[in-house]
């Protein structure tokens, strides 16, 4: 992936996908081969449900930088995604095998740093491709109290 310079434009000027109104808290994935060897497809997702964002256009650069982070030369398949929640993944009691309200991906970021969202067609071929593999979530299993004191 070429160097990657991030602009003040994209922040104020980055038009977000139609969402749903329960689409509040954003979390992103990217894409991960699980061996070393560009032959071999063993793609998966890895998620990070502990750093949660309520802003899609933050999402959405934090995608293009873990799009960078996939194509580590052994992925055939570089891509992140920006899965949208009606509820805070964070402070959610569920199982991560279970879907959270109004769970769903929104955005893809490909390699070279394009976005597909959802309701066009490229999403919907893409999604057919990728949203079916494997996922390892990250998610904060303690006490939010003992890692960051309330100061206040």
């Amino acid at each position: 992936m070429p160097a990657l310079f991030v602009s003040g434009d994209f922040l104020t000027g980055f038009e977000p996908p139609e969402l749903e109104d329960d689409a509040k808290f954003f979390a992103v994935a990217y894409s991960e081969n699980a061996v070393d060897d560009i032959e071999v497809d063993e793609i998966g997702w890895i998620e990070d449900r502990t750093r949660i964002t309520d802003d899609i256009v933050v999402a959405a650069l934090w995608a293009i930088m873990l799009t960078g982070v996939s194509d580590d030369g052994s992925n055939p398949h570089p891509l992140a995604r920006v899965t949208a929640f009606a509820v805070d993944p964070i402070d959610a009691d569920s199982d991560v095998e279970e879907p959270l309200p109004g769970e769903r991906v929104v955005l893809y970021v490909t390699g070279d740093g394009h976005f597909v969202t959802a309701g066009t067609e490229d999403f919907a071929e893409l999604h057919a491709d990728v949203g079916a593999w494997d996922e390892v979530i990250k998610t904060f299993d303690g006490d939010l109290d003992e890692v960051a004191p309330d100061e206040g």
